[in-house]
């Protein structure tokens, strides 16, 4: 009789060497969809809330960016909001009392993230009349400095709010989470 080496070896050593069964692989399979099913939800809302936050940090960013080019450039820089298409520009002086584009594209903001607010009007910044423009000065001052605080809301499709707050004096941005 001919023997193999699979013959010699223990019988929990040969056992381990056969892998799985097809029911063990169709229990795990089913667990996992199941942990994938009861996370998904959760998982989403988490994704929404985190978009809205990263576009108000990302803007809180960009706002203080432009201050500092502001200060170090000895000439106004600004920030235009186009609420209607969800972006906003950054945008310096020339000098001659026109504006250049500092970014070739708009930035716009991730999707389901909106310029919204339930007073009506989603970005409260004022500058000599004109609407949804933030004016950084070289003294590291916004806008017509009149009054205390500029700011901007950001919403998600759930409802959640996050605020850029601007102050009109320091130039200090902060990102406040929901509105009002």
């Amino acid at each position: 009789m001919m023997t193999t080496i699979a013959d010699h070896m223990p019988a929990r050593r040969r056992a381990a060497e056969r892998g799985f069964s097809l029911i063990e692989l169709i229990v795990v399979v089913g667990l996992l969809g199941l942990v994938v099913l009861v996370g998904m939800p959760a998982l989403d809302d988490w994704l929404e809330r985190y978009r809205v936050r990263t576009a108000a940090q990302n803007l809180a960013a960009d706002m203080q960016l432009q201050r500092m080019r502001a200060v170090s450039r000895n000439h106004p820089f600004r920030i235009t909001f186009s609420a209607g298409n969800n972006e906003y520009e950054l945008v310096e002086s020339d000098g001659g009392g026109g504006w250049i584009q500092v970014d070739p594209q708009p930035k716009v903001l991730p999707q389901g993230v909106t310029f919204s607010s339930t007073l009506g009007d989603p970005i409260q910044l004022s500058f000599g009349g004109l609407n949804d423009i933030a004016v950084f000065h070289p003294d590291g001052s916004i806008n017509d400095r009149l009054a205390q605080e500029d700011t901007v809301f950001l919403t998600n499709i759930r409802g959640e709010a996050f605020r850029v707050v601007i102050n009109q004096v320091t130039g200090r941005v902060q990102v406040l989470e929901g509105e009002v």
